[in-house]
C-alpha cells in the first residue's frame, strides 16, 4: 500500500510536468495528543476508563495532491487527491487510496465549477461552519453520530461562483444499480449567504440503502441543517438546527436500538479571540431521538494558541449528560456509556499544516 501511494503521487507529479498545468500543490495537516474518556461499558456490563494516544479528535490528519490548469478565457482544469490517516498508527483505511477526495472537473471564474468523482459530503462542510468546535469529535456530531462527516463516492457536485455574498452547491451521486436507479444513491444541496458580520447556512441530504430506501437513520436517511454565525468584536456567535429523518423501514442498530426515525439536535456557541494567538471555544448542544430513544445534553470547553502560523495546539473537554434511555458518547460515535449513564472526557495535542 505505501509503496502504491508512493507511486501514485510521483505519477500524479510526473503529469503535471509533461502536460505543463499551472500549479501542483502538495498540502496536509497532521495532528496527535492524548485523549481521556470515563464511563466507557465494558462487555461484562460495567464501566471503566480510558487513557490513551489521540491520533483523531481534534480532527484528521490528511495529505492531498490540487492541480489547476489555466485553459486561457477564464477556463481552468481542476483535480484533488486528498487521503486521511491516523498518526497513531500511520496507517489509512483499508482498500482505499484517496479516501476524502478523487475528483477531476472544470473550473470558470464566472460560472462555478463542476467535479466529477469522490468529494466530501455538502454536509461536512456546512456542519464545519456552524459547529463552533469546527466538527471536532466532540461537537455537532455527537447525536447524530457522524451522519454529516465524510465523503460522497461516484458524485458529480456543481459550485457556483458567489453572488453578493451568496453561493450555492449541488451534489448527486450514483449508486451504479443496474435496474434500480434509486439504489445507494445519494443527492444534496447546500447555500451559503454573508452580509457584513453575519452568515447563514443550510443543506438538504438524502441518502438511501441498497434498495433505494431511507432505512437507517444514521446512515440511509434524510439530514436538513440550518445555522448561522454573527461577529462581534472578538467574539464569533453560533447557533444551530439538526434533523435527521428516515422512514417505517428503518432498522435496529447499535446506534438506534429502538429504530428510532427522528433525531434532532440544537445548539449555540461562541469563540472568542483573546489574542492573535489565543483563542477560547464553549458551546451547548442538546439531542433528541424519537421511539423512546432518549435526550441528552452536551457542554464543551476548549482553547487553541497558536505557536506560528502553521503550527498550534489544542485543549478540548466535553460533558455528556443522557437522559434514562440515551447512551450518546461525549466523542463521536466512539466509547460510548452504558445506557443512562454521563460521561466525561477531553483530550490536548498539536496540529501543524503543511
Amino acid at each position: 500500500m505505501k509503496k502504491l501511494i508512493l507511486a501514485t503521487t510521483v505519477a500524479a507529479l510526473g503529469t503535471c510536468n509533461a502536460y505543463a498545468q499551472s500549479s501542483v500543490t502538495l498540502y496536509g495537516r497532521i495532528a496527535a495528543g492524548i485523549d481521556y474518556v470515563n464511563n466507557v461499558a465494558t462487555s461484562n456490563g460495567g464501566s471503566a476508563h480510558n487513557l490513551r494516544f489521540g491520533s483523531n479528535q481534534y480532527g484528521y490528519s490528511w495529505f492531498g495532491l490540487q492541480g489547476n490548469e489555466d485553459l486561457g478565457a477564464g477556463l481552468h482544469a481542476v483535480f484533488k487527491l486528498e487521503s486521511l490517516f491516523t498518526t497513531g498508527t500511520g496507517e489509512i483505511p483499508p482498500n482505499t487510496i484517496w479516501t476524502r477526495d478523487a475528483y477531476v472537473g472544470l473550473s470558470h471564474d464566472s460560472y462555478g465549477s463542476i467535479w466529477f468523482g469522490r468529494a466530501m459530503a455538502l454536509t461536512d462542510e456546512t456542519g464545519w461552519y456552524i459547529d463552533p468546535f469546527g466538527e471536532q469529535a466532540t461537537g455537532i456530531g455527537n447525536f447524530a453520530y457522524g451522519r454529516a462527516y465524510g465523503p460522497r463516492p461516484n458524485v458529480v457536485t456543481y459550485n457556483s461562483p458567489k453572488w453578493g455574498g451568496f453561493s450555492f452547491r449541488v451534489q448527486d451521486g450514483f449508486g451504479n444499480t443496474a435496474g434500480n436507479f434509486q439504489a445507494g444513491r445519494q443527492f444534496s444541496t447546500s447555500f451559503a449567504y454573508t452580509l457584513a458580520s453575519f452568515s447563514a447556512y443550510g443543506v438538504y441530504e438524502e441518502i438511501r440503502d441498497a434498495n433505494g430506501k431511507f432505512s437507517d437513520l444514521y446512515a440511509a436517511s434524510r439530514e436538513y441543517m440550518i445555522g448561522g454565525t454573527y461577529l462581534l468584536g472578538g467574539f464569533k456567535l453560533y447557533g444551530g438546527y439538526q434533523l435527521l429523518a428516515s422512514d417505517a423501514d428503518t432498522v435496529t442498530t447499535s446506534f438506534n436500538p429502538y429504530g428510532a426515525t427522528r433525531s434532532q439536535q440544537e445548539w449555540v456557541g461562541a469563540s472568542y479571540q483573546a489574542t492573535p494567538a489565543l483563542a477560547f471555544q464553549a458551546a451547548w448542544f442538546h439531542g433528541t431521538v424519537n421511539h423512546g430513544g432518549g435526550t441528552g445534553n452536551l457542554g464543551v470547553l476548549g482553547t487553541t494558541y497558536n505557536l506560528s502560523k502553521r503550527t498550534f495546539v489544542y485543549l478540548t473537554v466535553g460533558a455528556m449528560f443522557n437522559g434514562t434511555n440515551a447512551a450518546f458518547p461525549v466523542e463521536t460515535g466512539d466509547s460510548p456509556p452504558l445506557t443512562g449513564h454521563n460521561q466525561q472526557g477531553g483530550y490536548f495535542g498539536i496540529m501543524h499544516y503543511f
